[in-house]
């Protein structure tokens, strides 16, 4: 009985880790990327947040999950590098984002920067559709 315990252990001691590792993304420039969403509103969430990390710059983009959802949105978005705020956007009206363009913001990028992007999507009614933090840094934090 003792064997089979340990064994058990292990397993689930493997598979946590499996399943932390699973936030992370390695990306170009030997990035580390890591995205939240938020508990509250992941029911409704019509978004994808997607990340493209380049040697020069960062490029956000927030894809719709389907056609159906095409529509205007307001954004509001905070970006901080090091701890720094580089943009801070009040709430913004994106219209007529598709699936095919998305809400996209491009920031430069300096490769041993720790950047993080808050993002909040509303739709016209003022209801919260995405909301998301995703931290891109040196592979080394």
């Amino acid at each position: 009985m003792g064997d089979i315990l340990k064994v058990l252990a292990i397993s689930f001691l493997i598979m946590a880790a499996i399943t932390a590792a699973g936030n992370y993304y390695y990306g170009a420039g030997g990035c580390m990327q890591v995205i939240n969403v938020s508990e509250n509103s992941i029911n409704n969430d019509r978004f994808i947040a997607v990340t493209n990390a380049y040697d020069d710059r960062l490029e956000f983009s927030y894809v719709l999950r389907e056609a159906a959802m095409n529509d205007d949105y307001y954004i509001s978005y905070t970006i901080t590098a090091d701890g720094n705020t580089l943009e801070f956007s009040g709430r913004q009206l994106r219209e007529n984002v598709t699936v095919k363009e998305p809400v996209m913001i491009i920031v430069p990028r300096q490769s041993s920067s720790l950047y993080e992007m808050e993002m909040l999507v509303e739709d016209m009614q003022g209801n919260a559709v995405h909301r998301s933090t995703i931290r891109i840094g040196p592979q080394a934090q």
